[in-house]
């Protein structure tokens, strides 16, 4: 059993978090993270939402030292379940769920009462949340995908024996 940051996936990479414009607060979306390689500290992915959460085996080939390390993605059953909802539901895609039905929800109280009836309210609301709607679809293919690495996978395999000391 490893401990401390040698991990069964090597060592972290490391997170570098960029802020330049920290002193104006109304241009907090204008940051971004780097992730490092944790022994060239070439940068590997680039993020704009910080705690993204990615689907993967974990463990990546630096493309500059050729060492592998934990990049941080985590395959579907080992996710905890407010990482879960985080996949299917980042900041992004909430921000334009809520923006959309608050849209649809004006455009049927701006309607005539005489047009505005239940099959109405269905069809304009689910034209707003059809983008939410198709991102959750292409997620759920993504998730199935992950579960199939994840049982077939011979390192997750050997990751969940040596969690569990066998």
């Amino acid at each position: 059993m490893t401990t401390g940051s040698d991990t069964p996936r090597g060592e972290a990479a490391i997170r570098k978090d960029h802020d330049p414009f920290w002193f104006l607060h109304f241009l907090f979306f204008l940051r971004w993270t780097s992730y490092l390689c944790p022994y060239c500290l070439e940068a590997f992915r680039r993020d704009s939402w910080p705690h993204n959460v990615r689907l993967g085996s974990g463990e990546r080939i630096c493309g500059s030292c050729g060492k592998i390390f934990d990049d941080g993605a985590r395959e579907w059953p080992e996710l905890l379940i407010a990482k879960k909802f985080r996949c299917f539901f980042p900041p992004g895609i909430v921000a334009m769920c809520v923006s959309f039905l608050l849209v649809g929800i004006g455009a049927l109280l701006v309607a005539p009462r005489d047009q505005v009836n239940w099959l109405m309210v269905l069809i304009v609301l689910s034209v707003f949340l059809s983008p939410t709607l198709a991102w959750c679809l292409i997620r759920f293919f993504l998730v199935r995908r992950s579960i199939g690495r994840y049982e077939n996978d011979l390192a997750s395999l050997r990751r969940r024996l040596e969690f569990t000391g066998s």
